[in-house]
Order: C-alpha cells, then sequence, then structure tokens
C-alpha cells in the first residue's frame, strides 16, 4: 500500500493495522519542528492503531514505510474502528489484547504515571471543583471542554478561561498547594484524568 493512500484512509476513520510481513514505521509530528519523530517500529505480527480504536480519537501518529528502507514493502491488513466493534461485541476478550499491545508501547515511567491517574467523568454543568477547595491534585482534559470562572467578594461571577483536550487544570494551586482560585465545570459531557 502507498504511504500517501494509508495516510488518507487513517484520517478519514480510525483503523487498527495488522503487519503480516515486513515493517512500518509509526512517527509523530515534534511539536518544535517541522517534521515527524520516529516513534517505533511495527514488525510482523504486531498491531498499529490500539489506542485510538479503543478510545476512539483520531491518532496521534502517522504510519508509514520506513525512510531508511526506501525500497521496503511491507504488507498490511486494516480493520476499521467499526469492524473492529462488530469483532468486540462477538469476542469482547479482544479488547484485553488490544489493550495489552497498547501498554506494551509505553515506557516504564509512562506506564507507572498511567495507573497513578484516575479517570473523572463529568457530566455537563457539572463541577469539577470549587473555589476555595483544597487543591490535591491536577487534572488532564481527555475530551470535550471546561470552563473555569471565579466568584468575587461582591457575589459576581467572571469567566477566567476555557481548558480544552490536553490542558492541565489546576496544577498552579497543586504545586503551590495553595486553595482552589476558581470554580471549574465542565461545558459539556467531559472525561479527565486525575493525576494525585
Amino acid at each position: 500500500m502507498k504511504e500517501d493512500a494509508m495516510k488518507e484512509d487513517a484520517m478519514k476513520d480510525v483503523t487498527l493495522v495488522y503487519v503480516i510481513s515486513g515493517t512500518l514505521c509509526v512517527s509523530q509530528r515534534a511539536a518544535s519542528k517541522n517534521n515527524d519523530v520516529e516513534m517505533f517500529l511495527a514488525y510482523s505480527g504486531e498491531l498499529v492503531g490500539g489506542l485510538a480504536v479503543l478510545t476512539g480519537e483520531l491518532s496521534f501518529f502517522t504510519v508509514h514505510s520506513p525512510s531508511r528502507l526506501p525500497h521496503h514493502i511491507a504488507c498490511i491488513a486494516m480493520l476499521s474502528k467499526s469492524t473492529f466493534y462488530s469483532i468486540m461485541s462477538e469476542w469482547p476478550k479482544v479488547v484485553l489484547h488490544i489493550a495489552r499491545t497498547v501498554i506494551y508501547r509505553l515506557s516504564p515511567f509512562v506506564r507507572q504515571i498511567y495507573f497513578a491517574l484516575d479517570w473523572v467523568y463529568i457530566e455537563s454543568g457539572r463541577v469539577l471543583y470549587r473555589q476555595e477547595d483544597e487543591s490535591d491534585c491536577t487534572y488532564i482534559v481527555l475530551s470535550s471542554r471546561l470552563r473555569s470562572v471565579i466568584t468575587h467578594h461582591d457575589g459576581k461571577k467572571e469567566l477566567v478561561g476555557e481548558y480544552g483536550r490536553g490542558d492541565l487544570v489546576g496544577i498552579v494551586e497543586t504545586l503551590t498547594q495553595n486553595p482552589r482560585s476558581t470554580t471549574v465545570m465542565a461545558v459539556h459531557v467531559s472525561e479527565s484524568a486525575k493525576l494525585p
């Protein structure tokens, strides 16, 4: 499969890729650079795209043939998210195998952080924490948006800001061990990771 065709297909739908033979390079765009940085190589018998299929989010990664092997051809099989979900409804344990492949790729440090996180589901309009609450953790927004509002002494409320996917919420108060300076609530149904 041509590299461009694979990228286009991945953009249309979340896809699970199985490497039948050959090698695929998984890379990610560097924040400070204009090029992709190689994250890992996937060899024959390995899966790529497990995290995107499990979460339903588009992948952070680009999958292509390794540039150091310019004439290299990889034979792959691709499963769309909907096909994977159909398989999962018949055999739910398949999720465990996909999750294991995702966790296998994590560094030991990231694995420890991952298992220390608590997942928080917040309904629309519900409060994550209130102004003056104890600052005992930081939150990472995983989906949707959170809104930060300060209540002044006269009772007036003022919008301080909004947080989106990937933003850290409450980190300053946690590090300085000060009470929460604002009330943070979900704009829509939201998921966050609570980092103690």
